[in-house]
């Protein structure tokens, strides 16, 4: 399911992620199972996903996508919490999401959920004419506005 749904995430906004879509898809299942275990995966119905990883005193929210049918109904605020409950649970300080800066949906939902830049810009490899920031807020009890 989790292939399914990230597959679908790349075909749907390629420019939204760093990986690839002909790369995620030729991973092999044992590839797949690892990225099962080595991260806290969270989907959604309607569809969405993000994953959690440690890093440093941090948990870092990567992979967020939102069907675009389901956009403005709640999903991303929903994903994004239960990737900062999750980080509560695993003791991190700060919760940090990378996002490129012409993805204006993005950047306008972390910053209405309490995020802020922290850090210098930085230059997508991928693609040089692009960059991101780290947006980052403190992971303290429940999510704020929950």
């Amino acid at each position: 399911m989790l292939r399914d749904v990230r597959l679908r995430a790349l075909r749907a906004d390629p420019d939204a992620f760093g990986p690839t879509l002909e790369g995620e898809r030729d991973l092999t299942p044992d590839r797949w199972r690892e990225r099962v275990t080595d991260a806290a995966w969270f989907l959604s119905h309607p569809p969405g996903l993000v994953s959690g990883t440690r890093e440093d005193g941090d948990a870092v929210l990567s992979g967020m996508w939102v069907s675009p049918t389901a956009r403005g109904q709640g999903v991303g605020r929903l994903l994004v919490d239960a990737v900062h409950r999750w980080a509560a649970e695993q003791g991190a300080g700060r919760l940090v999401a990378r996002v490129f800066d012409d993805n204006a949906p993005a950047v306008g939902l972390y910053a209405a959920l309490g995020f802020a830049v922290d850090g210098p810009v930085v230059v997508s490899r991928r693609d040089p004419s692009r960059t991101w920031h780290s947006w980052v807020r403190p992971v303290v009890g429940a999510p704020p506005g929950s």
